[in-house]
């Protein structure tokens, strides 16, 4: 049996975070806030769409994707698609519900991936119940 799973985290080194808040200007999902000394993501918040790292000048924000793969641990620098199992999929929509950027509608019961649309942030991997959505 093949387990596949991808995590993310996301971090803010103190030792480089200025507390500009470009960060938080370009967050879509209002995950980042002012804290006493520097930013705070709220990580229920954040989708890992990547903007507030490319933002930061300081190289503060560091975003660091895992994938879990036939027991082997590899650290991924971008995922290139997005990989739908419909023999999974319980057409529960919610993925649809959690995307922040709209990029997931319907199709006879089932859900579909608006490519142009898809930021490959992960939240819908993340949401999914049946674990019928793969980053790759």
């Amino acid at each position: 049996m093949n387990i596949i799973f991808n995590k993310r985290e996301i971090i803010v080194r103190e030792d480089k975070c200025l507390k500009c808040l470009e960060c938080l200007i370009v967050c879509p999902t209002g995950a980042i806030e002012e804290g006493k000394y520097i930013v705070e993501i709220n990580k229920n918040k954040c989708v890992f769409c990547g903007r507030c790292e490319k933002t930061c000048k300081f190289n503060a924000i560091s975003i660091i994707k895992l994938r879990f793969e036939n027991f082997k641990i590899t650290e991924v620098k971008k995922y290139e698609d997005i990989y739908i199992n419909y023999n999974r999929c319980v057409g529960c929509l919610v993925c649809l519900k959690n995307c922040p950027f709209n990029a997931i509608t319907t199709k006879n019961d089932k859900i579909d991936i608006i490519k142009d649309k898809c930021n490959l942030c992960g939240k819908c991997e993340e949401v999914c119940p049946s674990e019928a959505i793969k980053l790759r």
